[in-house]
């Protein structure tokens, strides 16, 4: 396992032997050159993980010693502490520091071969930590050919931004393994990894039959009788359209008149001002809440990675039995995404999962920035339909209109048709001789 400081090296080696002991009976050894037994005690405690108890029951050894002490060859208190606590599991902290005894690049391979072997032949599952040396990519030390599994960790730096951590596996002899980079976060109880690959397994063969009513006025004359079940729509305008209010009365009326929960998820607005937004439309969203009917989370993006945010909304989704989900807005989640086959990739995952839960889903996507018209045609051919809120200028003033770009699965009305604002909620009015597909 290897990467640069700070990545998490130490943390999860910490913690292959802490569940190993805990979940799976199997004592574990920590050797490490560098760290004193004291600061180990305490990292690993801020964790969750009592390392002097696991020692009192006689199912860890914390050893700390040189590497010029380990490669001598008469040295077997390794071999002891493994016969003491039949230990199965084994964390050595470093391996670089081999290097410190031994200068001569061939001698070095030697020595860390023979090390490895030494460790097999006491059945050891094995996790060797290492610091990165070079700043590529490409490079690959010696030790990740000798061994059969190579983990790299990265932390990278992004621009204004907190470091992201992120667990690639570049081989795994004999077994299968997720290519790519894969999110992850270090917290209480220890590391989670937030993978989207499995989540690919999940998607719907075909979209569902049965529709869901939006409640708005006119709109749902315009989709017949509501969007799919289990689809994702975006809803796509400039400021002050009404995106928010159209996200936040499809929740409301899902939950009051048709007993089905939503969850509003916003990026940039507070909880205090999504309720003061609904109470002016006389949603009282607190007490939606009360009754576990509507849910409202606020995440500031600038804490959120997009593929821990799947994994939440799969958590929430299930566990409040959601039916209905507003994200607002799209852009602060994949903004810092400018990769565009990643997003593509990503986005792709989050509207499949999403679907093969029957969560019918609206994504409020603001117009207007120059990176979210960049971002805004992927967005379009990944979603199930989209919904365009727009101004036009008539007699001096602003009228709004909605058109319905597109609906796969339902027959719709086409057209722009004008829109109103009122005290009450959204209010459409079908435009006479629109075309129905």
């Amino acid at each position: 396992m290897e990467g640069i400081p700070g990545a998490g090296k130490t943390t999860l080696g910490m913690e292959f032997i802490c569940r190993g002991i805990t979940e799976f009976g199997d004592p574990g050894i920590v050797l490490t050159f560098e760290q004193f037994p004291e600061s180990l005690y305490r990292d690993a405690y801020s964790l969750g993980w009592d390392l002097r108890a696991m020692e009192k029951e006689d199912k860890l050894r914390v050893i700390c010693t040189s590497p010029d002490v380990v490669l001598m060859p008469e040295s077997n208190f390794l071999e002891n502490a493994v016969r003491e606590t039949r230990a199965k599991r084994v964390l050595v902290d470093s391996v670089s520091h081999f290097r410190q005894v031994v200068g001569d690049p061939l001698k070095l391979r030697q020595v860390v071969y023979s090390f490895c072997n030494g460790l097999r032949r006491l059945n050891l599952t094995s996790v060797l930590i290492k610091e990165m040396e070079q700043g590529s990519e490409d490079f690959h030390s010696f030790e990740e050919f000798l061994v059969d599994i190579v983990v790299r960790l990265h932390y990278e730096a992004r621009e204004g931004l907190a470091r992201q951590r992120t667990v690639e596996v570049l081989k795994s002899r004999g077994q299968s393994h997720l290519s790519g980079r894969h999110s992850f976060r270090i917290q209480k109880g220890g590391a989670r990894v937030f993978s989207q690959r499995p989540l690919l397994t999940s998607i719907p063969d075909g979209l569902s039959t049965k529709q869901v009513p939006t409640g708005i006025s006119g709109l749902d004359d315009l989709l017949g009788a509501g969007f799919p079940q289990g689809v994702t729509i975006l809803v796509a305008g400039e400021a002050g359209t009404g995106k928010s209010v159209l996200g936040m009365e499809y929740l409301v009326n899902g939950a009051c008149h048709h007993q089905e929960r939503g969850l509003y998820v916003s990026l940039e607005e507070t909880l205090e001002r999504i309720s003061a937004q609904a109470a002016a439309f006389s949603w009282d969203l607190d007490a939606l809440e009360q009754d576990r009917k509507v849910r409202v989370i606020f995440r500031p993006f600038v804490d959120v990675n997009l593929d821990e945010m799947i994994v939440e909304l799969a958590d929430l989704i299930k566990e409040h039995q959601v039916q209905r989900l507003v994200l607002d807005p799209l852009p602060a989640l994949i903004g810092r995404i400018n990769d565009a086959s990643v997003l593509r990739e990503k986005l792709y995952c989050l509207i499949a999962y999403l679907n093969s839960l029957g969560c019918t889903s609206l994504f409020l996507y603001p117009t207007g920035s120059v990176d979210a018209d960049r971002q805004f045609g992927i967005v379009q051919s990944l979603v199930q339909g989209s919904i365009l809120l727009k101004y036009n200028w008539f007699q001096n003033r602003r009228i709004r209109q909605l058109e319905l770009y597109k609906l796969r699965g339902v027959s719709h009305v086409t057209g722009n048709h004008l829109m109103e604002i009122t005290e009450t909620g959204i209010q459409v009015f079908p435009r006479p001789g629109g075309l129905k597909i």
